[in-house]
């Protein structure tokens, strides 16, 4: 922890980009058929605290540095388990957008990019945005069984 500080990570800002990119196709063309609109949860402390973390691993991802590595982008296993759980995410938005949407492509949605901010925390040893994505899959995927429940 006493090697962080707050600076500029070009990793953290490589990978906010590629795992906002779908959603910011998304904004812009909404697919025809959107089983997501309306994803949100009945539960207000559930809904606050999922926005709340997802912009605070934004902040974490791009601000919270080790020293001298903030324009590194790490080569170690977490940091390629971080770009493929994103480009399986695209793929997920892919076949969403193809109107494919089964149970499965919605969870994997939904527990994708919280496994790519956790292995790109692991990646550049930034261990709170490690944290922040683990406490950010609980209420991600609280709003996703609120709104697609598994058991019937």
């Amino acid at each position: 922890m006493k090697n962080l500080r707050v600076g500029f990570s070009l990793y953290g800002l490589v990978i906010v980009i590629l795992q906002a990119m779908p959603n910011v196709i998304w904004v812009l063309f909404p697919p025809t058929v959107n089983s997501l609109d309306g994803n949100s949860s009945s539960v207000p402390l559930i809904e606050y605290g999922e926005h709340i973390l997802g912009v605070a691993i934004v902040i974490l991802l791009i601000f919270l540095v080790v020293r001298g590595q903030e324009l590194i982008i790490p080569k170690n296993r977490f940091a390629v388990v971080a770009f493929t759980a994103i480009a399986l995410y695209w793929l997920c938005w892919v076949l969403y957008f193809c109107a494919v949407q089964p149970l499965p492509v919605i969870y994997a949605m939904v527990v994708l990019p919280p496994i790519a901010f956790f292995c790109a925390g692991a990646a550049e040893r930034a261990y709170p945005i490690c944290a922040a994505s683990a406490l950010f899959v609980c209420f991600h995927l609280a709003v996703a069984w609120d709104n697609f429940p598994i058991l019937t």
